[in-house]
């Protein structure tokens, strides 16, 4: 028997989209964005209360949190107020932070991070609207048109930019788009239209 086609749009079109979009988390660029994001808050914390000025100084040369720097510390500088003992964890902790800070820069880490999580607050808003969707009789023309006009225009310009990195969708997800397909039919597959109904043939 031949597949329903708004099943075959949610295989094939649909929710390969949805769940690339959960990928996106998971890249380099994100999870830098974030790590750079909470540590410069809680630098920017510590030194509220009295404590870890000079690294605050020196980090936020790196992260741009001083919009107005007189001068530059040294590394020699900042390990003169460490003690002794972190001398060495802190200077490979300061070392790894340019290295990661000028990957980041260099490959355009903020805006493709920005992008993405753009890009998946979007699709993830989008995969809310599927119940409504999929309870109509005939969903295929809106499966279509949220396709069309919400999910492949973002999905281009963010490929454009480099901040999704598949063309079109993230390797490996086979299982868990057939695991979410079967989960939507079993809800809502009775109330669509029969693929032999008149209707449905006009559309097909």
């Amino acid at each position: 028997m031949a597949e329903h086609p708004v099943r075959r749009t949610l295989r094939r079109d649909l929710l390969p989209y949805l769940i690339s979009a959960r990928r996106l988390r998971r890249q380099w660029f994100y999870w830098l964005h974030v790590v750079f994001g909470y540590t410069t808050d809680l630098i920017v914390g510590l030194a509220a209360i009295g404590i870890s000025a000079p690294i605050l100084e020196f980090f936020g040369t790196w992260s741009n949190t001083k919009k107005e720097t007189i001068h530059s510390p040294s590394l020699l500088s900042l390990l003169e107020s460490v003690p002794g003992w972190l001398i060495y964890p802190t200077g490979l902790t300061i070392l790894l932070w340019v290295l990661l800070r000028v990957a980041f820069n260099r490959e355009e880490g903020q805006k493709r991070a920005v992008l993405a999580k753009s890009c998946f607050l979007l699709l993830r808003q989008t995969e809310a609207k599927l119940p409504a969707i999929l309870s109509l009789s005939n969903p295929l023309d809106e499966l279509t048109k949220l396709l069309e006009k919400t999910i492949r225009p973002p999905v281009d310009r963010n490929i454009q930019e480099q901040a999704w990195p598949w063309t079109p969708f993230a390797p490996g997800i086979n299982n868990e788009v057939e695991k979410k397909l079967q989960d939507l039919c079993s809800m809502y597959e009775t109330d669509w239209e029969p693929i032999d109904s008149p209707a449905l043939q006009q559309r097909i």
